[in-house]
């Protein structure tokens, strides 16, 4: 795959430039990223300069051999030290580098510290390999938006009085699965009338009553990337405020998806937001980013924040979402991701449902 050729080659310049023998991939997204390999969390990769190794138990053998072809199997289990320190001795192997962001200190001090080579950590390597995406990965995220998108409208029947947030986040899951999802991109957010205000409102067993506003934050984890979209919608007619704080959240995101320009930075396009919503007397209740970067993971660098420094290039996938939340009466978050292309233009990757204020 063209993700897979790209991020080695990155690696294998890395080391070339550090003048280090090798890199253990430990994490299971980059593991992923670089192999294919989908026994998350249970595989390491060794790569050199003329080899790829990957390091795994009799559970997956044969998927690795499927998935990760072009790797040299070496059959043992992932965190198997003896195992690795072998492979090292019998490869010559003196200098390795590690993903020194994602290992725990006791994996380091029990694994790596043990192995005899000298250690170096590679930073940010992967993720800044990552936050530019391929052809392909727009693709797969595009892809996983649609599921999702067409999920959640399969799924809007259910959305009434008398149901609560978890069997509604279990419906939407249901959809996402039965149209091919891998799983959900990360715990479902129902949060529905003053549970609104909480902008991570992980689904409860609320019971979702009339009048109440319902935020719907979820995606879809589909062939290794991910989906992330929000829906603000309304079970009853919302109070005018609601409805209020409803057109001021989608005016917010229309304006900063109208108002991007090449070259921008993150903290320019977040601010586009935040002054939309700050002119109407709200800007206190938006406390979170305006948006993320998205693929592997669903938070995936790219900080459109208002810290943002890093110009938002062509390739990157981001969401645009601002939010209103009142402690007390409730709140507004819609979500959409972008991308910029090769017209320098952003363009949107979730299609649908429309943004138009809903009530059922």
């Amino acid at each position: 795959m063209e993700q897979e050729r790209r991020v080695v080659t990155v690696v294998r310049e890395f080391l070339a430039e550090k003048q280090y023998d090798a890199i253990i991939v430990s994490s299971w997204q980059n593991v992923y990223y670089c192999s294919s390999f989908t026994g998350y969390g249970d595989a390491l990769l060794l790569i050199t300069k003329d080899k790829k190794f990957i390091i795994t138990d009799s559970r997956y053998y044969v998927q690795a051999e499927k998935q990760s072809g072009d790797y040299e199997l070496v059959k043992a289990g992932a965190w198997d030290r003896g195992a690795v320190a072998d492979l090292i001795l019998r490869e010559n192997i003196k200098k390795v580098a590690y993903e020194d962001l994602a290992v725990l200190y006791t994996m380091y001090v029990n694994f790596f510290e043990k192995l005899g080579v000298e250690l170096f950590g590679v930073g940010d390597l992967f993720l800044r390999s990552r936050v530019i995406k391929t052809p392909e990965e727009i693709a797969k995220v595009e892809a996983a938006c649609d599921l999702a998108s067409a999920a959640l409208e399969r799924t809007f029947k259910y959305i009434k009085a008398g149901i609560t947030e978890i069997e509604l986040a279990a419906r939407l899951e249901y959809e996402m699965r039965k149209a091919g999802a891998d799983k959900p991109s990360f715990d479902t957010i129902i949060a529905s009338g003053v549970r609104g205000s909480m902008p991570h409102g992980t689904a409860s067993t609320k019971v979702i009553e009339e009048g109440d506003g319902v935020t719907i934050d979820f995606g879809a984890f589909c062939d290794g990337m991910c989906s992330d979209m929000t829906r603000t919608v309304f079970v009853g007619e919302p109070s005018a405020e609601m409805r209020k704080i409803y057109e001021i959240v989608k005016e917010a995101q229309q304006t900063a998806i109208d108002g991007y320009k090449p070259g921008m930075k993150g903290k320019d396009m977040d601010k586009l937001a935040r002054d939309v919503i700050a002119g109407y007397g709200y800007g206190e209740y938006f406390g979170h980013s305006l948006g993320h970067g998205v693929g592997i993971d669903v938070h995936e660098g790219v900080p459109v924040s208002q810290r943002g420094e890093q110009v938002l290039e062509k390739g990157m996938i981001f969401s645009v979402e601002p939010g209103i939340y009142v402690p007390g009466l409730g709140g507004v978050r819609i979500e959409d991701l972008v991308t910029i292309g090769d017209n320098g233009k952003l363009r949107m990757i979730t299609k649908a449902p429309v943004r138009d204020l809903l009530v059922f």
